[in-house]
């Protein structure tokens, strides 16, 4: 869920809740007092009879009032109770054709040594309706709020949060190495200390980032010319008569270390021309035929192997540097046969815009998320340098493809590589 939804749920209910519980207590409040209101009215009807009572000695007359009713019923004894009292109670209103509400007062008076009670009585439609109209303009002001506060949230707020959004988005899209970090320009200070954090912190990993790439192909780059003369120099202790049986296969193990530092060293500058992207220079590669090519290099070793190979390849071409092409290939190619088993299988599969080379081999299925890390393998004991796919991944990103790995049947290793 946004920042800006979850905030505009949060204002939305409080404010209804709000308004809602304000409304209920503005509306009891309200009958409470009009109530206490007519109360006192009541009180003062009461006080006139009484008042009249006692100047004429008689009741006094009846006289029909449109929201006051005065009823008098003579007791046959004298009351026990002489206290007043209110009550609330419903009556037929014979001019509207209708009961209504009213608010009475009971309340005892002698009238020449005989008793009456006395019952004086106001409508209170009239305090229904104002409680009825206050709950309807409650009602409208909280949709109108609502709706303010909907247009509010959606044209301010999200005006307000655009920078973030902004800066978020420029943030997602930028690649260390590839692209420069453009973060837009606001007024508001949050969001510029933010945009200053990042740049900062965005300019101290681009400068990480060179110092460590550039150490990387140096020193790559470097390691060739030792490595090649203690090659060649195992290469005269190997071919040397004179050396004992322990001594010749120490060499023969030392002239094998340095060949599998040299494939590392020769992997290790590939990635670093791959990221400084010195094959920028692109075209139509025939994918269909340089598979076919690749196919006739690696035949004698899957026939070593005793390896069964399929194909479904029908006519297909990329856009991208051909000597990247090749090494994709090569890699893709190299790892269905070390990683097979033998009279294992290995089944390519092409078509316009998908390449896929499935290979038996391990029952269970690999690491998705670490498959294409540096120096990743699947077993510790795994003589590979584990950069071979790596190298794939490398390549797809600076050529537009993706790539990607599933395990089928519980039997096959299926890596796909799509553009």
């Amino acid at each position: 869920m946004k920042l800006l939804t979850r905030y505009n749920r949060i204002n939305l209910f409080s404010t209804v809740v709000i308004f809602l519980l304000a409304s209920a207590a503005f509306a009891l409040l309200l009958r409470f007092l009009v109530i206490n209101q007519v109360d006192e009215d009541l009180r003062i009807e009461q006080n006139e009879i009484v008042s009249y009572i006692q100047k004429y000695n008689r009741l006094p007359e009846v006289i029909k009032v449109r929201d006051q009713q005065t009823e008098y019923i003579q007791l046959k004894k004298t009351p026990e109770n002489f206290d007043d009292y209110f009550q609330t109670s419903k009556s037929y209103n014979h001019h509207y054709d209708e009961e209504e509400l009213l608010r009475q007062l009971n309340f005892n008076v002698n009238v020449g040594g005989k008793w009456y009670h006395a019952k004086v009585s106001k409508s209170l439609e009239g305090t229904d309706d104002l409680i009825q109209s206050v709950v309807i303009i409650t009602v409208i002001t909280i949709l109108l709020i609502l709706v303010a506060t909907f247009v509010i949230n959606r044209i301010v707020l999200f005006r307000l949060w655009q920078p973030f959004y902004s800066s978020l988005n420029a943030v997602s899209n930028f690649k260390l190495g590839k692209s420069t970090l453009n973060l837009p320009e606001t007024k508001i200070d949050e969001f510029t200390l933010m945009n200053k954090t990042l740049q900062q912190a965005i300019t101290k990993a681009e400068e990480d980032y060179i110092v460590l790439r550039e150490f990387t192909e140096n020193a790559s780059h470097e390691l060739q010319t030792p490595l090649a003369v203690i090659r060649s120099k195992l290469d005269l202790l190997i071919q040397d008569e004179h050396l004992t049986a322990l001594q010749s296969n120490a060499v023969q193990d030392s002239y094998d270390a340095i060949q599998k530092l040299s494939r590392l060293n020769q992997s290790l500058l590939l990635l670093a021309k791959i990221e400084n992207r010195q094959f920028n220079e692109t075209s139509l590669v025939d994918l269909k035929k340089m598979t076919e090519e690749k196919m006739n290099q690696f035949r004698e070793l899957w026939q070593g192997k005793n390896i069964t190979v399929t194909t479904d390849l029908e006519e297909a071409s990329i856009t991208m540097h051909i000597s990247l092409a090749d090494i994709l290939l090569n890699n893709l190619l190299s790892n269905a046969t070390k990683h097979n088993k033998e009279n294992g299988l290995i089944h390519i599969q092409l078509k316009q815009g998908m390449l896929g080379i499935s290979n038996t081999g391990g029952p269970q299925a690999l690491n998705e998320q670490l498959l294409f890390t540096r120096f990743y393998k699947a077993e510790a004991a795994n003589e590979n340098h584990g950069l071979g796919l790596s190298i794939v991944k490398q390549i797809c990103e600076v050529s537009g493809c993706s790539t990607g790995y599933k395990f089928e049947n519980n039997q096959m290793h299926l890596f796909v590589l799509q553009w």
